[in-house]
């Protein structure tokens, strides 16, 4: 498994409070599978799309133009959309 994806899974492991009473009060590690996806797409829109978009194209190649910005903000903003994430 990538470095990074373990990295994302340890930061999704929320500690949850069980039990009705004080008696059968107890702490669980719980992994949020939500939360784990939505890194994943966080991570895709920062660190993949502007390579993505760059390397098939459809903008300029130079990374500081104008162009190059705002097909990466696009690209960016699809895949959150797609993914719900906001």
């Amino acid at each position: 498994m990538n470095d990074r994806i373990a990295e994302l899974k340890s930061q999704c492991i929320v500690r949850e409070q069980r039990g009705t009473n004080a008696f059968d009060n107890y702490m669980v590690d719980r992994f949020d599978t939500e939360k784990f996806a939505e890194l994943i797409v966080r991570e895709c829109v920062e660190r993949v799309a502007g390579s993505v978009v760059r390397d098939k194209g459809h903008i300029p190649q130079d990374p500081h133009s104008q162009g190059w910005n705002d097909a990466v903000a696009y690209a960016g903003k699809e895949l959150k959309k797609y993914f719900g994430v906001e």
